[in-house]
């Protein structure tokens, strides 16, 4: 798969003096769910990584950019701004003033059959 085209629409501030956060749209489609995320969004290795706003904070996601359909990789989070993937690595500012970083382990959680199943891998 070539690398998706990644756009914003709609960013608007969240809250006063916050974070703007918009529509994503990956090859000019919106991921399910209609949620709002803060820019950047970073395409690595299938997957377009994304901070979805919620309330009370963010989650970083995972989106297929095939299917449009988005897996939480984290929980509820005070900020999350990405940054940059380093090695297996996804790097984000834990602060608005992006003062700080933090490092994720770029693991999707597994679906409900590969957890009952295990993953099936030929040789």
């Amino acid at each position: 798969m070539t690398e998706p085209t990644i756009t914003w629409e709609d960013v608007l501030e969240v809250g006063a003096g916050g974070p703007g956060c918009g529509r994503l749209l990956i090859n000019g489609r919106q991921p399910k769910g209609g949620y709002r995320y803060l820019p950047p969004a970073i395409y690595h290795d299938g997957h377009v990584y994304a901070s979805t706003f919620v309330p009370g904070g963010f989650i970083v996601c995972a989106v297929d950019p095939e299917r449009l359909t988005r897996q939480e990789m984290t929980g509820r989070l005070p900020y999350v701004r990405l940054h940059m993937i380093d090695d297996t690595c996804l790097v984000y500012f834990d602060r608005h003033d992006a003062d700080t970083t933090r490092r994720l382990r770029l693991q999707r959680k597994q679906g409900v059959i590969d957890r009952m199943f295990g993953s099936r891998k030929q040789d």
